[in-house]
C-alpha cells in the first residue's frame, strides 16, 4: 500500500474550505463560509496558524491543495468495500500500533481501511480533526485539552503508553544546567508534546523555560537535531530515536523523563465528539484493532521492526530495534487515558492563562473510556 503523506509546506497551514470544495467538486463559495468566518470557527490558539496560510504565497496554496487532492481522490475500489478511515500521525515510534495494526490487517478485519497521514505538529492534526478532514490522529494530550478548553469538539479515546522515551539533550560545552541560561532551546511547535517535555525537563534541572531560554519553532524533530547538531540551539527534549545519536556521542543527558514520575501521554487516539456519537461501531472497531496491534508489538518485535522501517523509512537498523524494544516496554495493553496525564496538562496550562472553573478536577470532559471499554471486552 502506497504510504499518503499530505506534503505540508513548512507547517501544514491548513485551508479547511478548499478542501472541502475539492472533495464536493462544488464550487468553493457555494459550500464554505468566507475566509475570515471560518477561521472563527477555530480556537484562539490556531487562529493567527490559519490566517498566515489564507494570506501566504500562492505557491504554498498551490502545492498544499494538491497534494489534498491526491489525497482524497477515490482509489479502485476493493472487492469487499471497507470504511476508509484517515488517521493522522508524525513519525514518531508512538504511532506504531497504528502502522503495526495497518500491515497486519487488523483494521481491514474490522471493516476499515485505515490509512496514515503524516502531519507536523499536534496542533496542525488537532486542526485537522476540528476540520473534520481526519476522523482520527494520534495527537499528545497537551493539544486536544488545550484545544477543548477554548471549545474544540475533541474528544481522547485510547492513550498508548502514558509517557514516551524523551531525553534533555544539551550541547557538549554545556557542563551544567545553569549554563543553559540565555541559549536557545528547540521544539516542533510550541503547545506540542516534545515543548511539554521541554519545559518540564527544564524545571526539574531548575531551569525556567519561558524566562531562561528563547524557544524556537523547527517546524519537526529532523530540524531540531540540525539546530542542536549546528549548535543553533543549546537544549532539546529529544526521543529515543533522535536521543540515541547524540548519546552515542558522550553528549549531555540532563534528564531521562523515563526515570520520573512525569505522565504526560502523547499521540493518544482522538477524535471529534460528534463522529465519536454517529459513528459508535466504526469508532469501537477501530479501538479494537489498535489494541490488537498493541499485543502484536509486544509479541513479534521482528514484525513491528518491519513495520516502523516501512512507514517512517527509517535505516538506521539500530535505531529501529531500540526504539521497537524502549516503546515495546511501554505501551499498555488496555491504553486508558490517564486521568493524571490530564490533571498534568491543566496545571501546566494554568500556568500560562487561565482555566474555566468547570474544566478543573472533571477529566471525563476531554476522554472518553466507554468506547475502549467496549472494544476490550470484545477483543
Amino acid at each position: 500500500m502506497k504510504t499518503k503523506v499530505i506534503r505540508i509546506v513548512k507547517d501544514l497551514r491548513t485551508k479547511p474550505e478548499a478542501i472541502y470544495a475539492a472533495r464536493s467538486q462544488a464550487p468553493q463559495g457555494e459550500i464554505m463560509k468566507s475566509n475570515e468566518e471560518r477561521i472563527k470557527n477555530f480556537p484562539p490558539t490556531f487562529k493567527k496558524e490559519v490566517k498566515e496560510f489564507v494570506n501566504g504565497n500562492l505557491h504554498m496554496k498551490v502545492a498544499l491543495l494538491m497534494s489534498l487532492l491526491l489525497l482524497l481522490a477515490p482509489g479502485p475500489a476493493p472487492a469487499e468495500e471497507l470504511r476508509r478511515i484517515l488517521y493522522g500521525t508524525s513519525t514518531s515510534t508512538s504511532h506504531l500500533p497504528v502502522w503495526v495494526g495497518k500491515d497486519a490487517g487488523y483494521f481491514a478485519k474490522n471493516g476499515l481501511n485505515v490509512e496514515p497521514v503524516q502531519i507536523r505538529g499536534g496542533a496542525l492534526i488537532t486542526m485537522a480533526i476540528m476540520s473534520g478532514q481526519l476522523q482520527f490522529s494520534g495527537v499528545g494530550a497537551g493539544s486536544v485539552v488545550a484545544a477543548r478548553i477554548e471549545g474544540a469538539d475533541l474528544l481522547l479515546l485510547a492513550c498508548p503508553a502514558d509517557l514516551e522515551p524523551v531525553y534533555l539533550i544539551t550541547r557538549p560545552e554545556i557542563k551544567s544546567p545553569s549554563e543553559l541560561k540565555g541559549k536557545a532551546g528547540g521544539v516542533t511547535r510550541l503547545g506540542s508534546s516534545l515543548h511539554f517535555y521541554l519545559r518540564a525537563a527544564l524545571r526539574m534541572v531548575g531551569v525556567d523555560s519561558d524566562k531562561d531560554l528563547t524557544l524556537l519553532q523547527l517546524g519537526g524533530s529532523a530540524e531540531i537535531v540540525a539546530a542542536l547538531e549546528s549548535g543553533r540551539i543549546s537544549a532539546a527534549a529529544l526521543t529515543i530515536r533522535d536521543a540515541l545519536p547524540f548519546i552515542q556521542r558522550n553528549w549531555p543527558v540532563l534528564i531521562d523523563l523515563t526515570k520520573t514520575d512525569l505522565i504526560y501521554p502523547s499521540s493518544c487516539v482522538t477524535s471529534s465528539r460528534a463522529f465519536v456519537k454517529s459513528e459508535p461501531k466504526v469508532v469501537e472497531g477501530f479501538l479494537k484493532a489498535y489494541v490488537a496491534g498493541i499485543q502484536l508489538i509486544k509479541k513479534d518485535q521482528s514484525f513491528a521492526e518491519r513495520s516502523l522501517k516501512k512507514w517512517t523509512r527509517e535505516k538506521d537498523a539500530y535505531a529501529v530495534s531500540k526504539s521497537v524494544e524502549a516503546f515495546g516496554r511501554i505501551f499498555k495493553a488496555a491504553p486508558y487515558v490517564p486521568d493524571k496525564g490530564i490533571e498534568s496538562v491543566m496545571q501546566e496550562l494554568a500556568k500560562q492563562r487561565p482555566i474555566p472553573k468547570e474544566f478543573i478536577g472533571h477529566p471525563e470532559l476531554f476522554r472518553d473510556n466507554g468506547p475502549l471499554e467496549r472494544a476490550l471486552s470484545r477483543s
